[in-house]
């Protein structure tokens, strides 16, 4: 039903560089986006289409620095050889620190994505909370079964002045099957559809919006399955024995966001599936349902919500993969040297 602070953080969540709240999170979670709450529309869950011509934008030399007085570590996500779902990023980020516009192009020169569909992408670039974010990613969701690597290049590459990366990484990952699940906040369901077929729709209660614990509205992946979960209304400064206050463990949890919103059996919350909405942010369903989807479900899996009365928008970046929130347009428009063939 409601929020939690999770025992021991997945990877994926130490890249966000933020620290856990619980359902829904407070203010100091969140990073507002910088359109409208209203959601963009949801990248094609198929395959994409085939690729045009595309003419790459020639990288600059990327610029070195030998005995940097300071050496960074990026941090990369997924996890090497893993499998994950269609709307997983190629993420980096370089945790407290900024990266000089001026050098962003050299680096992304320095960074080859390769896929086996041949889908041309693009990085873009975003600051947060002192972080510095680079993710990857297509125009629409990745094709099922698709193979992704990467070779990035970044030993002794600059950051900034006497700041430099501290060596080469790579990573490959492969894309499961296309898992889309969409959140009608208003009709209160989650229709799950895989590869385009429609397989279930279950009845849900998501936030609730008279207290201001919206579901943030989006799309969002899924970040990681951690299982049984407990949470404690004292993570978001709500004391155990106040009216909205919880305590307990939940189980089949996937994390949705770093502030805390999950899909996760909610038990104690069984006469409101498909009625009203009364959670503190996540996405709550029978113990039956929340077993079968999690079984289904792989990170990076796409949860898009819609239907809010009062839209709280997913965060773009910094709080989860908001990635696909922004339109190619606006994602392009953060890249020095946009798309790239792949």
């Amino acid at each position: 039903m409601r929020l939690s602070r999770c025992i021991g953080l997945s990877a994926a969540l130490a890249l966000t560089g933020l620290a856990v709240t619980a359902c829904g999170g407070g203010a100091e979670a969140e990073e507002r986006p910088a359109t409208s709450g209203k959601a963009s529309s949801s990248p094609s869950a198929s395959a994409s289409p085939s690729p045009a011509a595309v003419t790459e934008k020639p990288a600059p030399p990327a610029e070195l620095l030998t005995n940097a007085a300071r050496v960074v570590r990026p941090e990369l996500a997924p996890e090497n050889g893993e499998k994950v779902g269609v709307g997983q990023p190629v993420a980096l980020v370089f945790k407290q620190q900024k990266v000089a516009q001026e050098l962003r192009a050299g680096i992304e020169g320095r960074l080859k994505v390769s896929n086996s569909a041949k889908v041309p992408g693009a990085w873009h670039w975003n600051e947060t909370k002192g972080n510095t974010y680079l993710h990857f990613r297509p125009e629409t969701y990745w094709p099922a079964g698709t193979k992704v690597t990467l070779d990035a290049k970044l030993a002794g590459v600059k950051l900034a002045p006497g700041t430099a990366a501290d060596r080469d990484r790579s990573l490959s990952f492969t894309v499961g099957d296309s898992m889309v699940n969409t959140v009608d906040l208003k009709s209160r369901t989650m229709t799950v559809v895989r590869n385009g077929k429609t397989l279930r729709t279950i009845p849900i209660s998501g936030g609730d919006e008279s207290k201001n614990f919206q579901t943030r509205q989006g799309i969002k992946t899924i970040m990681a399955k951690e299982g049984r979960v407990v949470m404690d209304s004292l993570s978001i400064g709500i004391p155990r024995n106040h009216p909205d206050g919880f305590y307990g463990s939940y189980d089949f949890s996937m994390r949705e966001t770093v502030s805390g919103e999950y899909v996760h059996a909610a038990p104690d919350n069984a006469e409101s599936f498909g009625k009203e909405n009364v959670s503190h942010g996540c996405i709550g369903m029978s113990t039956e349902n929340a077993k079968w989807l999690y079984g289904m479900s792989l990170k990076g899996d796409v949860v898009q919500v819609n239907g809010s009365s009062k839209p709280k928008p997913m965060d773009h970046f910094g709080n989860g993969y908001g990635d696909w929130n922004l339109s190619w347009q606006e994602w392009l428009a953060g890249s020095a040297l946009g798309v790239r063939v792949g």
